[in-house]
C-alpha cells in the first residue's frame, strides 16, 4: 500500500474530522477548521481513501435578497481508514 502524505490543511481538516467523527457539511468545515479552500482538501481526503462524500443534506439558506430557500449541501464523513489513520 502506498504511503499517504497529507499537506498541513489535510492534517488540520482529518484531525479535526477524527475529533467530530460525525456528518459534516463542507461550508461548515471552513468555518470549524479555518482552511478557506476546504474543498481541495476534502477531494484529496476522498482520493487517499480517508474521507467518503455522505448524503446530501438540505437545509435553509438565506439569500442576497434576504429570501430564504431550502439548499442541499455536500457531507463528508470518515471512513473506518480515516478513523485510524495516525499521524
Amino acid at each position: 500500500m502506498d504511503e499517504i502524505i497529507l499537506t498541513d490543511n489535510g492534517k488540520v481538516a482529518l484531525a479535526y474530522m477524527q475529533e467530530n467523527d460525525q456528518v459534516h457539511v463542507g461550508k461548515d468545515l471552513i468555518e470549524l477548521t479555518g482552511i478557506k479552500g476546504i474543498y481541495p482538501v476534502l477531494n484529496s481526503l476522498i482520493r487517499n481513501g480517508l474521507v467518503v462524500q455522505a448524503e446530501p443534506l438540505s437545509r435553509n439558506f438565506t439569500n442576497n435578497k434576504g429570501e430564504v430557500q431550502l439548499k442541499e449541501y455536500k457531507t463528508y464523513q470518515l471512513t473506518d481508514k480515516g478513523r485510524n489513520y495516525q499521524f
